[in-house]
């Protein structure tokens, strides 16, 4: 048996063996610095673009595990701290909110009319274009077709790229010194921590968190198979991206 043949049987038609080699691999680049600008974990991204052109295929439900995963992380990171910025600046996050999401939605229409590229692609795009991973969980469900996570592969790694590229440099334009920065904001959230915890007891289950974690992800699924009505026939529902990440967000360390 030839080393090829060996890898073919071995390596790369084991699913969760081209999951975490994709993973390693993609830190690895992500890490690389050029001129003091890296891409993070969005060279993961980049990689498993690259095995996936070579014929590598992922099972649906590591897709959705690794998305219920990733959303439910972001609400318990950012959630307690977003609620309390948003009230105090409520207004202008909701206003940046409808104009992003609205020019994308817009050049999205604009691109399937002048251009006649098929609707599930064109709004995987959108998504791709916007870094919205939870946004490519929505067009699954909308368009029930997979041709949307070719539209976001397609537009992402410019999407992405441009968007790292442009929080890094901007900071460098502006001579912006962002450790004092990082330093001045940290040091307002930890105010906001210590008066939240003299008013709350908080109950720990286990120090790790991972029983939080499962729990918000059951929420979230819960939340997330709530479907509302809406007049015209429509219906309305959070999806595998929307539940666990406000599931997540309720949760208080």
């Amino acid at each position: 048996m030839g080393v090829i043949q060996w890898f073919q049987e071995n390596v790369f038609s084991n699913t969760l063996m081209m999951v975490f080699l994709i993973a390693v691999i993609g830190y690895l680049v992500g890490s690389i610095k050029i001129c003091g600008l890296e891409l993070g974990t969005a060279g993961i991204l980049l990689v498993a673009l690259v095995f996936g052109h070579f014929g590598v295929e992922i099972p649906d439900l590591v897709r959705e595990l690794g998305l219920i995963c990733f959303v439910t992380s972001v609400g318990f990171i950012a959630g307690p701290k977003f609620f309390r910025n948003f009230k105090s600046n409520a207004a202008s996050y909701i206003l940046l909110g409808i104009l992003v999401i609205a020019a994308g939605a817009l050049v999205c229409v604009a691109v399937i009319k002048v251009f006649g590229i098929p609707t599930d692609i064109s709004v995987g795009m959108m998504t791709g274009a916007l870094t919205s991973t939870p946004g490519l969980a929505a067009a699954l469900e909308a368009t029930g077709s997979d041709a949307a996570s070719v539209g976001y592969g397609i537009a992402y790694p410019f999407g992405v790229v441009g968007v790292v590229l442009f929080v890094q440099l901007v900071p460098k334009f502006l001579k912006t010194d962002m450790a004092a920065e990082r330093a001045r904001f940290e040091a307002a959230q930890n105010v906001g921590d210590d008066a939240l915890k003299k008013k709350e007891k908080l109950f720990i289950v286990d120090e790790m968190g991972l029983c939080s974690f499962a729990l918000a992800i059951v929420l979230g699924i819960i939340l997330a198979k709530i479907v509302i009505p809406l007049p015209g026939g429509a219906e309305f529902s959070l999806g595998t991206s929307g539940g666990p990440l406000i599931a997540g967000s309720s949760q208080r360390k």
